[in-house]
């Protein structure tokens, strides 16, 4: 094993209140609806209670946690699973601005609820797939099949990236 990066996603402080708040309302409001007796709630609203009980526990675990280089693979580490790029497929990484989550429309995708993950759509990007928790430090990765979007504040890690990539194209 050759030489490694890592990099922690930081929580920016919208995505930590937005978070917070929004874990306490939906909680909050299914366990009320649950405790609460004789409320004369019809079935569909009890049903519904119970299934937005586990949302949070979903979107925490699908949100990235790590981001790791390791030989030729960059990893998106999340709480449950990972997403393994090769880096020979990435053919550019360049910096983004924070209007690349304003101003794309999520296909399948979290908005800030412990993060901005999932798929998005862009004009000028296109597809991509989404892996950050703040609007600052955003990279753009191109592949031969999809393009990604993350989050980075680990510049040694983006810079060593960039270079693996344009140490392949030499080649």
């Amino acid at each position: 094993m050759g030489k490694f990066h890592v990099a922690k996603f930081h929580w920016s402080k919208m995505v930590w209140i937005l978070s917070t708040i929004t874990t306490v309302i939906l909680i909050g409001a299914s366990i009320s609806t649950l405790l609460i007796p004789n409320q004369g709630l019809e079935m569909g609203t009890l049903i519904v209670m119970i299934c937005i009980l586990p949302l949070p526990i979903i979107c925490f675990a699908l949100s990235p946690r790590h981001l790791y280089l390791i030989d030729n693979s960059l990893i998106i580490k999340r709480w449950v699973g990972r997403v393994t790029i090769p880096t020979q497929d990435i053919t550019s990484v360049e910096e983004a601005d924070k209007w690349i989550i304003l101003r794309s429309t999520r296909t399948m995708g979290n908005g800030g609820y412990f993060g901005y993950y999932g798929h998005y759509y862009n004009v000028h990007y296109g597809k991509f797939r989404m892996f950050a928790t703040e609007t600052t430090n955003l990279y753009l990765i191109r592949t031969n099949r999809r393009n990604y979007v993350i989050s980075c504040t680990n510049k040694e890690l983006i810079t060593e990236l960039q270079n693996k990539i344009k140490g392949m194209t030499k080649k």
